[in-house]
């Protein structure tokens, strides 16, 4: 009896003991991490001829300095916040808005709103999750509202945490007409206040399949619209193997221009995309990038605009795991910009061989050789050293 007793408690005991640790690892709501990033660039290049444009040959500023809290509400709501706060750019901001002449027989004028300067304050991502069904399940839907990139671009969309080309576009030092310089001004990639609805289904334990589709004010970033139209973007990518990814976009961009004295406040511009990506940023091994771009400018003649971009780099481990060098990462990055594809003479080519030194996988040195070269005999070219060092927490 005092056998059997004794067998009774200690059962009894490891269930309460299994109770209680069950009760402790269930999740609490809300919840919030907070990870950043600070990325300082130093830039030397022979630039200049390009003087009044791009300022000094030299200069150390803070590319990125950003702090992002991503939280669970419920189990089904999520929130991300990002504010970033960066160097280089023009103080001041103002935001200047004028009015078209009242149309004939009445109605509401056309309203322009430009934007010169940029505070060092800004607010990048923040967006609100909804996802409809429970966790888990091999297709889910989302549901999300607030300020994101538009989906358009796998470079683009690429976070820059630890992305190894230190530039999307030209960069500061070059002149703005990479292939993501072009197609940002005309409105297909960065950051818009819009809302989204995404489909990912998971293929197995490895792929996936994601379906998205977004309608935007069309402004940019943290600015209201200024007409009756919005932007609409979709992107659907595909993983083929574990390693390889395929994907493609679509954009519309609504916007206000003036052809011959009238104000169009109804004028759109549209883009189209293909990429492929073998691997995943920072992992060992090969990652590589490619992207074609096509699309208008956002101008009343609506030249198309034209862009390939690729990239590629090796990451070495060191075998050691107590060493102070993590790994090494060569990597080259070569992007055509075409900003009017009838227009001879006026492509511009940006190559770039870089290599980047890992103290940890959360603390890196890049340095690179950059050439910024123009089709025509009459332009100079650009070339100098352009470095980074960052880290991400």
């Amino acid at each position: 009896m005092r056998a059997s007793a004794s067998r009774t408690l200690v059962v009894l005991g490891l269930c309460g003991l299994g109770l209680a640790t069950a009760v402790a690892a269930q999740t609490t709501y809300p919840n919030v991490k907070l990870n950043g990033r600070l990325q300082e660039q130093f830039y030397f290049f022979d630039n200049s001829d390009y003087a009044p444009a791009l300022g000094p040959e030299s200069n150390f500023f803070i590319r990125r300095a950003r702090v992002e809290a991503r939280g669970q509400i419920s189990e089904n709501v999520s929130v991300f916040i990002q504010p970033s706060f960066e160097g280089g750019r023009p103080l001041n901001a103002t935001t200047t808005c004028t009015s078209a002449p009242v149309p004939p027989g009445g109605g509401t004028p056309a309203v322009t709103c430009t934007t010169t300067g940029r505070s060092g304050l800004r607010l990048r991502d923040a967006w609100i999750d909804v996802r409809f069904g429970p966790e888990g399940e091999k297709t889910a839907i989302y549901l999300r509202g607030g300020q994101e990139k538009r989906p358009y671009s796998r470079y683009e969309l690429t976070s820059s945490t630890n992305l190894p080309s230190m530039e999307r576009g030209a960069g500061q030092g070059l002149v703005a007409r990479a292939s993501n310089d072009i197609f940002a001004a005309a409105g297909f990639l960065s950051h818009d206040v819009g809302a989204s609805l995404r489909v990912e289904h998971k293929l197995d334990d490895l792929r996936m399949v994601t379906l998205k589709f977004g309608a935007y004010n069309g402004q940019g970033e943290s600015l209201n619209d200024v007409n009756n139209k919005k932007s609409f973007g979709a992107r659907g990518t595909f993983a083929v193997t574990p390693k390889l990814d395929v994907g493609a976009s679509w954009f519309t961009h609504d916007a206000i221009v003036t052809n011959a004295g009238v104000v169009d406040s109804g004028f759109t511009n549209t883009a189209f995309g293909f990429d492929a990506q073998w691997g995943k940023v920072g992992d060992e091994g090969l990652w590589a990038l490619a992207e074609y771009l096509q699309g208008d400018n956002a101008t009343v003649a609506k030249p198309e605009m034209r862009g390939f971009q690729a990239l590629a780099a090796y990451n070495i481990r060191m075998k050691s795991p107590t060493a102070w060098l993590y790994a090494v990462e060569p990597s080259v990055r070569f992007d055509l910009a075409d900003p009017d594809s009838d227009t001879d003479s006026d492509r511009v080519t940006t190559m770039t061989a870089a290599l980047g030194v890992y103290f940890s996988s959360r603390a890196w040195f890049r340095v690179g050789y950059e050439r910024e070269s123009f089709q025509d005999d009459i332009t100079p070219s650009i070339s100098g050293v352009r470095s980074m060092l960052a880290v991400n927490f």
